[in-house]
This record gives C-alpha cells, sequence and structure tokens, in this order.
C-alpha cells in the first residue's frame, strides 16, 4: 500500500469517528506535556491504535491518543504522545501522522517537546520559540518515491517556523508569566542523550536546544503547506553544563513541572493564533 493511501485510509477513519470535524490548528505533546491541555469542548478521543495505518508511541510521557475539540471557537485536535525515529519507526513512517492531520484540514502545527539547553539564560522551566533547526539525525522522512499529493519535493526551509506565530508566543508566554527566548534546534537521533563534547560541538554550530524528535514533523508540514510553532521546554541543561546524570525519568518529572505554564500559554495562543 502506498503512503498516500495509507493517509487517506487513516483519514477516512478518523473522518467518521468525528464527523468531519475539520481541524484548523493541531498540536503535539512532547514528553510529560499531555496533561497541559485546556478542557475541550466537544471532546472525541480515538487511540492511536485504532486508527488504521497509525503508528504507535512505545514511549512513557506519550499518551498515544488523538483528541478533538473545540476551545473558544477553534476546532482543534491534540496528538498526545508522538512517533520517534529512535523507537524504531521507519524514518519515512513518521511522515503519517502529519499527513493525515493536513488530509483533516488542518492549517497551523503546534510542536511542543521536551529538551536540554545549551544557553546559561534559558533554565530548566523556561521556554525556547523555535526559530530555526539543524537536522542531525542524518536522515530525512521525505526521502524516497515523491507523490506530489503531499506537496513539492523541492522547497524553501527559510522560514520552516512561522515569524508571525512566534511573535504571538513570544508575546504570550510573557503574557503568561513564562521565561522565554529564541532558539535554534538541534535534532540528534537518541535514544541516548548526548555526550559532553557534541553538546560543546553543538553549541559551536549555533544550536540553543537539543531534543530527539521535532525536525521530521516540520519538514513534512512545511512540505504540504502547514504552518509551524515550535515549542521547546528546557527540562535540563546540556550534558557536561549540567552537574547530574541526565535521564527520561528527569525529563518527565521536570516538564510536570511546568504543566500549569504550558496550560496558560496555549489557551492565550489557541485564540490568538
Amino acid at each position: 500500500m502506498t503512503q498516500l493511501a495509507q493517509v487517506k485510509k487513516a483519514a477516512a477513519y478518523i473522518n467518521k469517528k468525528t464527523k468531519n470535524f475539520q481541524p484548523e490548528i493541531a498540536l503535539i505533546t512532547g514528553s510529560g506535556l499531555a496533561g497541559s491541555i485546556p478542557p475541550l469542548e466537544q471532546e472525541i478521543k480515538i487511540p492511536y491504535s485504532t486508527i488504521p495505518g497509525f503508528l504507535q508511541s512505545t514511549v512513557p510521557g506519550h499518551s498515544g491518543n488523538l483528541i478533538f475539540g473545540v476551545y473558544k471557537g477553534r476546532k482543534l485536535v491534540v496528538m498526545q504522545g508522538r512517533f520517534h525515529y529512535y523507537e524504531g519507526h521507519p524514518m519515512k513512517d513518521l511522515a503519517i501522522s502529519i499527513r493525515t492531520l493536513k488530509m483533516l484540514g488542518v492549517q497551523k502545527l503546534l510542536v511542543s517537546a521536551a529538551v536540554g539547553s545549551l544557553d546559561m539564560k534559558l533554565k530548566p522551566g523556561a521556554l525556547c520559540v523555535l526559530k530555526d533547526h539543524i537536522n542531525f539525525m542524518c536522515n530525512n522522512p521525505l526521502i524516497g518515491n515523491h507523490d506530489e499529493s503531499f506537496g513539492p519535493m523541492f522547497f524553501d526551509l527559510s522560514e520552516a517556523y512561522d515569524k508571525a506565530m512566534r511573535k504571538v508566543a513570544l508575546a504570550a508566554a510573557k503574557k503568561a508569566g513564562v521565561v522565554a527566548g529564541e532558539g535554534v534546534y538541534l535534532a540528534a537521533t537518541g535514544p541516548n542523550f548526548e555526550t559532553p563534547a557534541e553538546i560543546q560541538m553543538f553549541k559551536k554550530w549555533g544550536a540553543t536546544v537539543v531534543g530527539m524528535s521535532v525536525v521530521p514533523e516540520v519538514l513534512v508540514a512545511r512540505q504540504c503547506g502547514i504552518s509551524v510553532l515550535g515549542l521547546a521546554w528546557v527540562s535540563n541543561m546540556g550534558c557536561g553544563i549540567a552537574k547530574e546524570p541526565l535521564s527520561h525519568a528527569q525529563t518527565i518529572s521536570e516538564t510536570k513541572k511546568i504543566e500549569g505554564k504550558f496550560k496558560k500559554l496555549l489557551e492565550i495562543l489557541f485564540v490568538k493564533l
């Protein structure tokens, strides 16, 4: 089965369950951030496990549900949990969920993630609004047989992260009392955390934060014309900057602390974007 056929099948199933809901905005929640979603009206929850052709999330802190609903008149869909390259999924299959969102009607994508910071001005609990990225995964979900249905093979990334949306996000962060700044996300494959030497190299390259996701989703979204806002929450300082050993349990613990801040931020963004 081609990926276009897979996406059409998944979208048809979802449309049947939601009665053609057609969300405008999508949110992907990062590790431990699923509890930050504001209360939604007309909520419909669909487990990933029931959607034909959808991948399954296997990482703790990623619930594995699509949640549809309305917030102050805006139609939304939330991916509670994402899919990572390090879980063993083929890179090209990471495109399925984003392309399905596009087929459902999504025009704007908010990508959230827990990250390690390389910048002493952005400590745990701070927000890095992404202005660019570096793909250090040495792979790309768009490689392979190209289907024009998903957008052009060759496309511009001079504004991968929408400038107007970034401006709204920084203003919203200030209003929500969140320490925030703009920066560059570096995507590594994981699942291990980076070495101190790698962190120093990434700093020299211009990276502000480092993580193990985001970039594949953004590449697919931009190819199919979805505007993107990247929201990277700092859960730890990078290896060698941090004084203590890093762990996923620490990531989940730190992101739980900022659930309230993220909820306030989303309440503003869902209305303003």
